[in-house]
């Protein structure tokens, strides 16, 4: 590949200006919006919808689980909190993976894959147990996710525009998970 180089899993042919690689084209209705790589809006979209999934899922999880399934508020606190214990776990990991040779994007393949089967646990679960097991999956996909999905931003990023991709990110979660949140309670 003499002509070509890779880039984070795509191949670019070079002479390309990667700064053309924008989502948002300078317009009188876009052109305030930063100036970034198209994958980093992907990313950011993503996650403003996977917190408002997470902000809308946590309103509801502990009236359903106490309605529904019979567990008492108590257990229910106890099962959604240890969604951490593995979460520190899951991050660990993910950074030594996404760093390693697993690599970014198969490190957030598998965080989906094992958030998915946790989510299925979840939604099948008719005891504690269950309950338990579904969250300290969630938790360490979740924890898998975010070492990833951080280093892939400032990959995707150059220098001069890390501060504001980061910004973006963090946005779109803050954002994601209070409408969630909100949404969740009407």
């Amino acid at each position: 590949m003499t002509q070509y180089q890779t880039m984070i899993g795509i191949v670019v042919k070079e002479g390309v200006n990667l700064q053309s690689m924008n989502l948002f084209r300078k317009s009188r209705l876009t052109g305030w919006l930063p100036q970034l790589n198209y994958q980093v809006w992907i990313l950011a979209t993503g996650r403003l919808l996977s917190q408002m999934g997470s902000g809308f899922t946590l309103f509801y999880a502990p009236i359903f689980f106490v309605n529904q399934v019979g567990l008492s508020a108590t257990a229910v606190g106890m099962g959604l909190g240890s969604q951490s214990i593995l979460g520190m776990v899951g991050r660990v990991m993910g950074g030594s993976l996404s760093d390693g040779r697993f690599g970014r994007q198969r490190t957030l393949l598998v965080s989906a894959v094992v958030s998915a089967i946790a989510c299925f646990i979840l939604a099948v679960a008719t005891n504690f147990s269950v309950f338990v097991i579904g969250n300290l999956l969630l938790g360490f996909g979740t924890g898998l996710y975010w070492p990833s999905a951080e280093a892939m931003v400032a990959d995707l990023s150059t220098p001069a525009q890390r501060s504001e991709a980061f910004a973006l990110n963090r946005l779109c979660d803050s954002l994601g998970w209070d409408w969630g949140l909100s949404w969740g309670g009407c």
